[in-house]
């Protein structure tokens, strides 16, 4: 009977351990993690710290995706070359004849950190 017991909490632990492995591999799957909505601060631009919405869909197999300050009325910006490596985000976007660079990585399961052009730190969280 002990065995029983003890082969048994075995088993448990094992299957408890391989859930917690797959939901944490599965929040860090890149295309599958960067898809959708993201509130974005970005910090120290010339015209002080600006809040911007990022988002992210896939289409025809294939990222696409806008960012825009909503508190201004400029309209949303295409990103162009979006690329996903494991847990970061690469995407360029033309802002007043300038590509601008940004760059992201996943923190946890809702928040992103990153930076624009190398120079303005980005902190991020994700809409669920």
């Amino acid at each position: 009977m002990k065995k029983a017991s003890i082969i048994l909490s075995m088993i448990i632990m094992a299957i408890v351990m391989n859930t917690s492995l797959l939901k944490a591999q599965d929040i860090n799957t890149g295309e599958k993690y960067f898809t959708g909505k993201f509130n974005l601060m970005v910090y120290g631009l010339p015209d002080g710290d600006t809040k911007m919405v990022l988002t992210i869909v896939k289409k025809d197999d294939k990222l696409t995706g806008t960012i825009v300050a909503p508190e201004r009325t400029d309209p949303p910006l295409e990103l162009t070359g979006i690329a996903v490596a494991d847990s970061t985000l690469n995407a360029t976007f033309s802002a007043q004849g300038m590509d601008i660079t940004l760059f992201f990585k996943i923190k946890d399961d809702k928040n992103v950190t990153g930076n624009m052009m190398n120079m303005f730190d980005i902190k991020g969280t994700k809409e669920q």
